[in-house]
């Protein structure tokens, strides 16, 4: 039932009773029980009914429950709190060299946040933390983060849990939450499904039957190590990634310069070869790196789809996405559809507040 309120808002006695096949006595006997434990409401009431009644509707108590989601970037951190029906209460964006510089410089922003909130942090429930790097579950360390010095050392979950003992804390892949958003914008299109993600850096996410799949170490989906043709292997690329050499931000401008435009970004860099018809080729050449990356994903996974995510993806638009397509088939026989992706302009934050939402929900609706 309350999993219901969450989806619908609002309910009737009426509409639970249909909605669950409950008995009237029994619908009503729980909602009396969920309002008196807090966690439901009274809301008004509906239109009125063909006995000459409105009927009292009820929704999830917003102040039963809080989540919290940290997207951590190097030299930024955005926080966003959320009460429990979903509702953002508190959004932030601490963008300075101190703000990423490890658990303690997040959980100060987070507390900042519940203040300006009018919240108490242990009023927090789930906190969910998105890192540009692989979380290790089992040693509880963060790989490929050597751009967040202060998030290298061991034990950080433990860290974060010791800041915040009343909630539950986890860490998570960018890209993976990423993928969540997705997966919660596309509903009614296939739940399996790769994720690539073009940005500075690349990166991708692996949706299986719903579920993310986070591998041994939670480092699936690490696709800048993909080695494709073209890529060079070196000291360099063993740290950095093969792919991210040929296909990442020191690449993009490089492609850029060679075509006879200087950029800072990689933003940049694609905007310019983009608005260039001089640049064609670049462009194509690419695409067809981008197209060997997603080839040796499908041939392992054969996923329903292959959706291109991340700002570069977003700035390419349907022109590069395209002209991925057009080189995969080239390459293989029978390739999945390739999507843009659907998901709003904050995926990674929105994706740690959907999974921070979900284990707070679980939290408070089964105390």
């Amino acid at each position: 039932m309350l999993d219901l309120l969450i989806e619908h808002e609002t309910l009737s006695r009426s509409d639970v009773r249909t909605l669950t096949g409950l008995s009237k006595p029994t619908a009503s006997s729980l909602l009396q029980r969920l309002e008196e434990s807090g966690l439901v409401r009274p809301s008004g009431l509906g239109d009125t009914g063909p006995g000459g009644r409105a009927p009292q509707l009820y929704r999830i108590n917003p102040a039963a429950g809080h989540a919290a989601a940290v997207d951590v970037r190097p030299g930024s951190v955005r926080v966003r709190i959320s009460n429990i029906a979903g509702a953002i209460v508190m959004e932030r964006v601490e963008e300075n060299d101190q703000a990423a510089n490890g658990p303690e410089s997040a959980a100060a922003i987070i507390r900042s946040c519940c203040d300006v909130a009018g919240l108490s942090p242990d009023q927090l429930d789930a906190i969910v933390v998105s890192v540009p790097g692989s979380y290790d579950i089992a040693t509880d360390t963060l790989n490929y983060v050597g751009h967040l010095p202060g998030w290298q050392r061991p034990s950080v979950g433990a860290e974060l849990r010791t800041l915040f003992p009343d909630a539950s804390v986890a860490i998570e892949n960018d890209v993976n939450l990423a993928a969540i958003a997705e997966r919660h914008a596309a509903r009614g299109e296939s739940e399996s499904f790769f994720l690539f993600w073009l940005d500075d850096g690349v990166g991708g996410a692996i949706m299986i039957d719903g579920a993310l799949h986070r591998g041994s170490r939670g480092a699936a989906g690490e696709a800048a190590f993909l080695l494709i043709p073209g890529a060079v292997f070196d000291a360099e690329s063993r740290t950095d990634g093969a792919l991210e050499r040929i296909v990442g931000d020191q690449a993009l401008r490089g492609l850029a310069a060679a075509a006879g435009h200087e950029a800072a970004t990689a933003r940049e860099a694609l905007s310019a070869l983009l608005d260039d018809p001089t640049a064609a080729p670049v462009v194509t050449e690419l695409c067809h790196r981008y197209a060997c990356a997603i080839v040796s994903v499908i041939a392992l996974l054969d996923p329903a789809r292959v959706v291109l995510a991340g700002e570069l993806a977003r700035l390419g638009g349907e022109r590069l996405r395209a002209e991925v397509a057009r080189q995969l088939a080239a390459i293989m026989p029978a390739a999945p559809q390739l999507t843009l992706t659907v998901a709003t302009d904050t995926p990674i934050l929105d994706g740690a507040m959907l999974m921070s939402l979900e284990i707070a929900r679980d939290r408070v609706f089964t105390t």
